[in-house]
């Protein structure tokens, strides 16, 4: 009896030893946008159709980490109106396999940006103090009527 409980000690003691050899793996997990092109909805969005692009998007990442519910965890950000893509944080492979998928335009490591100014119309001359004057080219183009000037996300 005593051999037996001895081996036992000894065989933990042993498998033990092995746990503190085996380093643990883990993916490390970054920020990455998932692009998926242009919207089908029109521009009069109700919030049922935000909320369907953005299920959609749970659906599309919940297929490959398990579930929508953890798609949820996932991702930080829905783009439901200009754009149709969404910010996740995934790790190398997942980005990878996401990427391959026939509705995935592209995927890409979310990187942040220094801005180059806060004050555009200032940047840009359009205004002085508030003011434009009629020689502007804010008047000249129109307000920018038809036209996109950039679409900047801080990520804050």
């Amino acid at each position: 009896m005593r051999l037996s409980f001895l081996s036992s000690l000894l065989f933990s003691a042993f498998l033990f030893s092995l746990s503190l050899l085996q380093t643990p793996t883990f993916a490390i997990e970054k920020s990455y946008i998932v692009y998926l092109g242009g919207h089908s909805h029109g521009q009069d969005l109700t919030s049922a159709d935000l909320d369907s692009v953005t299920n959609s998007h749970y659906e599309l990442l919940g297929s490959f980490v398990g579930s929508s519910d953890i798609a949820k965890e996932k991702i930080f950000y829905s783009y439901t109106q200009n754009i149709n893509g969404f910010a996740a944080v995934l790790n190398e492979e997942e980005a990878a396999q996401i990427a391959k998928h026939p509705n995935v335009v592209s995927v890409f490591l979310n990187k942040g940006r220094k801005l180059h100014t806060t004050r555009s119309w200032d940047f840009l001359r359009l205004e002085n103090a508030g003011v434009i004057s009629s020689s502007s080219l804010w008047i000249k183009a129109r307000f920018g009527e038809g036209t996109i000037i950039g679409n900047l996300d801080t990520g804050k």
